[in-house]
């Protein structure tokens, strides 16, 4: 069973989805279809928290259980993503040499798109070799807003 929940800061609105294993999803909320899950605050209380923290300049800690689907190989990036420090950014060739396969960067730019936890998982710290923002799998605009927040150089 899933629960969620919801977590605004400034003009976001983020739905969280948690399972019994931990944290599941963060996602821009865009009125998606949610019938399926169960609005829980108890469950979800935990998670809120630390985003609340987030929002208020708390670096987000590594410890926090994370409930991920996804190929091994996207798993692999994704932690790599969470190494990434508070207010610095890291470019996809710097994430495929930190995995040892400095050639898939292109790879790397797929799962780092594919990741489910926004924010949590800080793939918005992740620019092009050249300094320049590069993609985001979410509105390019939350990109730049979550660097700001945190400092964070890009061109």
């Amino acid at each position: 069973m899933l629960y969620y929940d919801f977590i605004s800061y400034g003009d976001w609105t983020f739905t969280i989805k948690v399972s019994k294993n931990g944290l599941k999803s963060i996602d821009i909320y865009n009125h998606q279809d949610l019938s399926n899950l169960t609005l829980n605050k108890e469950i979800t209380a935990p998670y809120i928290q630390i985003l609340d923290n987030y929002f208020k300049g708390i670096p987000i800690p590594k410890d926090i259980k994370l409930d991920l689907e996804g190929s091994s190989f996207e798993k692999l990036v994704w932690q790599q993503l969470i190494e990434i420090p508070y207010g610095k950014t890291a470019s996809y060739k710097d994430i495929a040499v930190r995995i040892s396969n400095p050639r898939a960067y292109q790879a790397v730019g797929n799962a780092v798109g594919s990741n489910p936890l926004l924010i949590v998982i800080p793939c918005h710290r992740v620019i092009k070799s050249d300094g320049r923002l590069g993609g985001f799998s979410s509105d390019i605009q939350l990109k730049i807003d979550l660097l700001h927040k945190e400092g964070g150089k890009y061109l």
